[in-house]
């Protein structure tokens, strides 16, 4: 009988695309997507002058498009591969082999980060099955516009050590919020384009991201990690268990980690630290590129407010006498009443009620149904049709007060920097 690992090579990535046998050793492999992107070469140099971990480690880089993509795309990609072959052939042998794959013609309709991914990450699980690491290898997301600690590699080993039974971990990541700190990490050109007002967008952003996550831990939400496509990792495992990445031109991250996470916990690693460009990026409908955008053009980062967040706290409250009654013990907010509507009483709650044994048993699906994505649906349907939007630097002042800590007039940045030290130290 085949083997998970090799039911799944079968299914979802049948031809190989390494020839080069892995090293014996291997047990850490870095996925790396590179589309139109002009800095590949510095994240590949980056990743070099990091620490060697115990156990055998190498890159697999995805330059990919489609045929439909603009011919400025496709030069950029060429470019980029030819400046990494360059480079490759100059550095003479390293401990880091670095695979580098052409890919312009991926199919137009899953062409994306998502496919990209996938590519690379079903390529990663079939290199360490051959070598016997189908099952407690570590396959890690970086993307080709970023930098890291040089304890990259050894953190993220020892922190999955420590762990045996942790499918996933999200690590810790900062942007660069001026010139000087982007010069400091090896980044380029794109930070004297971006300007004050980029800077201060991603400052507002990476808050907004922080504030988010860190008012999940403090309402008890099962859910509270980031998704940064950039800054996780996931034992091999776990990656066939769920069956691998997705192929979404967006959010892929945000889905993958999520599906993770019903394997178990997903761990935050808060002593190696990723650190992604601050760029404008107009490819994604969402996420850091399109936000920085929004900042530039408004002046202003919105994000939830929280009484959104403490009308949730109330439904978790909810979860006991859900199960053992299948109603409410008080009428719910006007928000998650709405929300909801009737079917949730009357259909929604008594098939998780049915299919659950006990009180934990239904906290378990009840969860796998409110999950992150409906979070993310309910928040937007609150602030859009209840609560209205607040600038994020309100928001998180109003959480750091409600934690207990003192935060008056600091301006965005300031309350970044307070919000990363809460994360760095695992303050919930």
């Amino acid at each position: 009988m085949a083997l998970p690992h090799e039911r799944y090579l079968d299914h979802s990535a049948e031809t190989r695309l390494i020839t080069t046998p892995p090293k014996p050793g291997l047990r850490l492999v870095v996925v790396i997507p590179c589309h139109d992107e002009p800095d590949l070469p510095g994240a590949l140099r980056h990743l070099t002058k990091c620490d060697p971990p115990l156990g055998q480690a190498e890159i697999i880089v995805i330059i990919n498009a489609s045929a439909n993509h603009l011919e400025s795309v496709h030069e950029q990609n060429r470019q980029s591969l030819g400046q990494a072959q360059d480079w490759l052939e100059s550095r003479g042998d390293h401990w880091l082999p670095i695979h580098l794959l052409h890919l312009p013609d991926l199919p137009s309709r899953h062409a994306g980060v998502g496919l990209a991914r996938k590519l690379g990450m079903d390529e990663a699980l079939r290199r360490l099955a051959d070598v016997g690491q189908a099952e407690e290898g570590l396959i890690l997301c970086f993307d080709a516009d970023c930098r890291c600690t040089t304890n990259y590699f050894t953190g993220i080993e020892s922190h999955f050590a420590e762990r045996p039974n942790c499918p996933g971990a999200s690590l810790h990541f900062e942007h660069p919020l001026g010139q000087e700190e982007m010069e400091q990490m090896g980044f380029g050109a794109p930070g004297q384009a971006l300007g004050q007002a980029g800077f201060d967008g991603i400052a507002a952003y990476e808050l907004h991201l922080r504030y988010h996550v860190r008012v999940q831990k403090w309402i008890g939400f099962p859910y509270a990690f980031q998704t940064i496509g950039s800054a996780m990792a996931v034992r091999a495992w776990a990656y066939v268990k769920q069956g691998g990445m997705n192929r979404r031109h967006a959010g892929e991250d945000f889905y993958f980690l999520q599906k993770i996470s019903w394997l178990g916990p997903i761990s935050e690693l808060s002593t190696v630290t990723v650190f992604p460009s601050p760029r404008l990026s107009g490819r994604v409908p969402f996420g850091t590129g399109k936000a920085v955008g929004d900042y530039i053009e408004s002046g202003q980062q919105t994000t939830y407010p929280l009484q959104a967040y403490r009308d949730v706290e109330w439904l978790i409250v909810q979860a006991n006498p859900l199960w053992e009654s299948g109603r409410f013990s008080e009428p719910p907010p006007d928000s998650l009443g709405r929300f909801f509507g009737e079917e949730f009483i009357e259909s929604v709650a008594p098939e998780i009620r049915q299919n659950s044994t006990g009180p934990e048993s239904y906290r378990k699906r009840f969860f796998r149904w409110f999950n992150a994505f409906r979070l993310m649906k309910y928040l937007n349907f609150s602030r859009d049709k209840i609560y209205g939007a607040i600038p994020v630097e309100t928001a998180a002042r109003a959480l750091l007060n409600e934690m207990g800590v003192a935060a008056e007039n600091e301006n965005t940045a300031e309350l970044l920097r307070r919000y990363r030290q809460l994360d760095r130290a695992q303050r919930y």
